[in-house]
């Protein structure tokens, strides 16, 4: 088998029968095999993209992107395939990117490749932008490593660093836990750019407060657990090592997860002060505690400086939504983020 044949393109769609012919023609210019996972969808999307050449699997019932990747990374585990280039069914990912995913992974075969769209901010919805940085500044901080776009489900994974992982969460939350346990294993995660698509009156599934929400309070749970491990263990980074351990060892039911998750959520903001305390005092002691926060370029008083304004970041997104309900547009979000979440960082 060929290293290019041993990559296929996968696709999760649901009712994308206006896109998903044009995604999978344009995969197929670059790779051989193309799967979509079609999650439900009432559109007639199976029989389009059964039509433009892809393998169809049909799930019975809408669960989700999380699931469908699932089905789509097992199914690929199941043909003897290396590596899967996972694409949006919407239109917002230009298969004619997939070279130079291809390209990297050739150079770089462990590593998992996410595209990026930062190059090209002018081109992506300020709101959506703002969001985008701030994600991108909470999940590098779990992951142990800059993540440049964190949010974009353009990317390809070598299939034997997601075998290593176990995969619990839903929906969108499923490709923020897949880097944030690859990277705090010690796993790499590459960026390469990509273009920036937002078609107009695109339709899109993902709930800007429900999902963003989900989001948010998986990665600062998993940053509460990470950081008390590190705390304890002097010397640790890497605190996910597999299966019921690191954030994984709270999650022994959905109910008893969201209670940890409000639970963490509740309680970060003091967590934080007593995780900064223990730093600088144990460093004072010359005891390496919070390494991964240690190995930051930005000063760890910084780092946290921006967890403890949370609530702030709130405040001034609450006082746009209702300016700009009032046709005030005060865009008061945007200089906070740029302030306390752009910092660029690299890790030793």
């Amino acid at each position: 088998m060929t290293r290019h044949a041993s990559v296929a393109a996968v696709i999760a769609a649901y009712n994308a029968r206006e896109t998903i012919a044009g995604v999978v023609t344009g995969a197929r210019r670059h790779v051989p095999t193309v799967i979509v996972a079609d999650d439900g969808s009432t559109d007639g999307t199976a029989q389009i993209a059964r039509a433009a050449g892809a393998e169809v699997i049909g799930l019975p019932e809408n669960r989700g992107k999380g699931n469908a990747l699932r089905v789509l990374f097992a199914e690929a585990r199941r043909r003897g395939l290396s590596a899967v280039i996972a694409l949006d069914a919407d239109g917002q990912h230009d298969p004619e990117d997939i070279p130079a995913f291809l390209k990297v992974h050739r150079d770089h075969p462990d590593a998992i490749l996410t595209g990026s769209r930062m190059g090209a901010p002018d081109h992506i919805p300020r709101h959506r932008h703002n969001s985008m940085v701030v994600a991108r500044f909470f999940i590098s901080l779990a992951a142990n490593q800059f993540v440049e776009d964190t949010q974009c489900g353009f990317r390809l994974y070598p299939l034997a660093v997601i075998e290593s992982l176990s995969l619990r969460r839903e929906r969108y939350v499923t490709e923020t836990e897949i880097l944030v346990k690859a990277g705090d294993s010690g796993r790499a995660i590459r960026s390469l750019p990509i273009k920036a698509l937002y078609p107009p009156g695109h339709p899109t599934h993902f709930r800007s407060v429900p999902d963003v929400a989900a989001i948010s309070v998986y990665v600062i749970s998993y940053l509460m657990v990470k950081w008390g491990i590190e705390g304890l263990r002097p010397g640790v980074v890497h605190t996910y090592r597999g299966a019921g351990t690191a954030r994984d060892r709270f999650s022994l039911s959905p109910g008893w997860d969201r209670a940890f998750e409000v639970m963490t959520l509740c309680t970060c903001l003091p967590l934080t002060i007593a995780y900064g305390a223990w730093y600088y005092l144990a460093r004072w002691c010359g005891v390496p505690v919070l390494q991964s926060l240690a190995r930051s370029e930005i000063p760890v008083g910084s780092l946290l400086l921006s967890v403890l304004l949370l609530p702030g970041l709130l405040a001034v997104s609450i006082m746009d939504l209702v300016g700009n309900r009032l046709r005030m547009h005060p865009d008061l979000t945007t200089g906070f983020v740029r302030r306390y979440y752009l910092n660029p960082w690299t890790w030793r």
